[in-house]
């Protein structure tokens, strides 16, 4: 959310009591501010609020009320892929200024990093380019989900004896940084540098090379506080919170000429400090994990533990664009469907019934006049949407009919994308309409081509991707496309000598996946990854699992709920195939269910075109 004039007013302000006025007998103008004066008093306005600053937020609050922010993952996109908090927009510190112009506006943002430390530097960088309502996540994500623990690793007393004695007595006055730049410049510089740290292990045998400011009260600072800190290290000059960091303030103890070490509890404060002293020029650090890494076992508040800790789910892959967004919205409603998907209707159901359907035969033309069930309609994957409602009525349900029931999985998703409701596709294809061999496109195909199946569920190996690109894209121009491309189906023999060269999805239930279901199948394709019907294609489900540099098999029980799912992948831009007869040409012989052989086949008539 966007700020507009209260920035530009805190920094009058300040620039009016930091400059004085003139003698009321000799009025001058002030002169112009400088670039460091200017980027001082924008800083100190925003430091030294303590309703704004630091602004963390804890992660119950955010996940309690997700819907009500934006929230802005600064980790690196490896890290954002593999886990992330639902509806999370990835960005980094050196991309941020230039993302946020893609990210939603119109809601207070998180910002989200490892530890919660690193997010300082976006959050301020964002109060200096005027954007208001802005947080940062507490102990970022180490605190949303446990498997993404940063902070218990670090937190230690690594200063064994600290000390108590003050040392501000020994602060002296030196020259403020000579800068260039607006304070938009200067947060670019700041973002462009990446967060800037050290632990204390950096610095803990050479101390007197830094300036180290110890941002607790004063109480704390001498271990007589209510938080458990003995003290302060050795050195270290005590900078009071919200009443330090002003040119009429501190800020003018600070040197130029050594690097500065910035800590306070938990290294989140500190972060935002360190960001407003190198936006000011000078070469500042924050000390990673604060106090947390000092004497942890001393601390009794500011500290990381389980109260800090949850275990909320995440979400892996990247944001989608708006137009696949849509489009895996609109195709996700229908492949989730069981009513719907896949939708297969059996040959004597059909036969029995005939006059209730409008059947359409997508076989080829030469193969659709030789014989075909009668009444049928002849088309096409390519022509198939412009042939219903001109050549082909649509006042009764459809049965789409193809060779072995397969490329008819296309045909049916297409359909039902394109609103005609009450589409099915002949279960087995044409295969089961006739005894003619000609037509039985199944029984040599019904093999035991995996003999060795694996039963180890890889879904452990899994990771995350981003989505591809459609923008520009409606569903009708994918459908169009997917349509047009034809059927898109491998088979075994294709690839099982370089199956890593494949992301492969079983597309059974768990059980049936690691061999120990109820329908005989003894495992899977080794390296195949299990996705649940009905539960695995929708945004916030396993789509992101789903790489984009890679072509994708997707197997079922006889490749005909795999088609539809295949045509799906396909009009989401992903290059997926169908696996021809699926389990059937895998495992044939033990399969106990979803099998071809005699109850799928029939003898019904066909009808010949004639003349052919």
């Amino acid at each position: 959310m966007k700020l507009h004039k209260t920035w530009l007013i805190l920094m009058l302000v300040a620039l009016v009591a930091f400059m004085g006025c003139s003698d009321d007998d000799d009025p001058v103008t002030p002169p112009g501010a400088t670039d460091f004066e200017t980027m001082a008093a924008a800083g100190t306005a925003y430091v030294n609020d303590n309703t704004i600053c630091p602004g963390v937020i804890n992660a119950q609050v955010v996940y309690d009320n997700l819907a009500d922010y934006t929230v802005i993952d600064i980790r690196s996109e490896a890290a954002y892929l593999a886990g992330h908090i639902p509806g999370a927009y990835h960005s980094g510190l050196s991309t941020l200024i230039a993302d946020l112009a893609n990210i939603p506006s119109d809601k207070p943002y998180v910002i989200a990093c490892y530890s919660g430390q690193s997010a300082g530097h976006a959050k301020i960088a964002m109060e200096m380019l005027g954007y208001e309502d802005v947080y940062s996540l507490l102990f970022g994500m180490s605190s949303w989900s446990l498997d993404l623990d940063s902070w218990s690793g670090k937190c230690a007393n690594e200063l064994a004896v600290a000390e108590t004695d003050p040392q501000n007595d020994n602060l002296t006055e030196h020259s403020f940084p000579e800068i260039a730049g607006s304070v938009e410049e200067r947060v670019a510089a700041m973002l462009a540098a990446g967060f800037k740290a050290k632990s204390y292990a950096d610095i803990e045998t050479n101390l007197e090379e830094y300036f180290i400011l110890n941002y607790f009260g004063e109480d704390d600072y001498l271990g007589d506080g209510e938080a458990g800190v003995p003290g302060h290290i050795p050195g270290a000059f005590q900078f009071t919170p919200y009443a330090s960091m002003g040119m009429d303030e501190m800020l003018m103890n600070i040197p130029m000429d050594m690097p500065v070490i910035v800590y306070c509890w938990t290294g989140q404060h500190s972060s935002q400090i360190t960001a407003y002293l190198n936006m000011c020029g000078y070469e500042a650090y924050s000390l990673k994990n604060g106090s947390n890494n000092l004497f942890y076992d001393a601390l009794t508040a500011h500290k990381w533990g389980p109260g800090a800790q949850h275990d909320f789910e995440l979400e892996t892959g990247a944001m989608p664009d708006e137009t696949f967004e849509t489009i895996a919205t609109a195709l996700a409603d229908y492949l989730n469907d069981s009513a719907d998907c896949p939708g297969v209707v059996n040959a004597q159901v059909v036969y029995d019934n005939l006059e209730d359907y409008t059947v359409i035969d997508i076989r080829q033309l030469v193969d659709y006049d030789a014989g075909h069930i009668a009444g049928a309609y002849h088309s096409s994957l390519a022509t198939l949407l412009t042939d219903v409602g001109t050549t082909i009525p649509t006042d009764n349900p459809f049965v789409i009919a193809c060779y072995s029931g397969q490329s008819a999985g296309h045909a049916k998703i297409a359909m039902e994308l394109a609103g005609y409701e009450n589409t099915q596709s002949l279960l087995f294809g044409m295969s089961s309409w006739s005894s003619d061999p000609d037509l039985d496109k199944w029984t040599s195909k019904c093999l035991n081509l995996l003999p060795v199946a694996e039963t180890e569920n890889q879904n452990g190996d899994l990771v995350g991707y981003n989505y591809p690109s459609l923008t520009g894209e409606t569903v009708a121009s994918r459908v169009d496309a997917m349509l047009a491309a034809g059927f898109k189906a491998t088979s075994y023999t294709a690839i099982q000598d370089n199956l890593e060269d494949y992301f492969i999805v079983n597309y059974f239930g768990e059980a049936d996946y690691l061999g120990d279901g109820d329908s005989g199948v003894p495992g899977h394709i080794p390296g195949a990854f299990q996705f649940t019907p009905y539960a695995s294609m929708g945004l916030g489900q396993m789509l992101a699992n789903l790489p984009t540099d890679m072509p994708i098999v997707v197997y079922c029980w006889t490749g005909q709920h795999s088609s539809q799912v295949t045509a799906y992948l396909n009009m989401l831009g992903y290059d997926a195939y169908s696996l021809a007869n699926g389990s059937n040409n895998l495992f044939y012989d033990s399969l106990t269910a979803h099998k071809w052989g005699p109850g799928a086949m029939h003898d019904f008539p066909l009808e010949v075109t004639p003349g052919k």
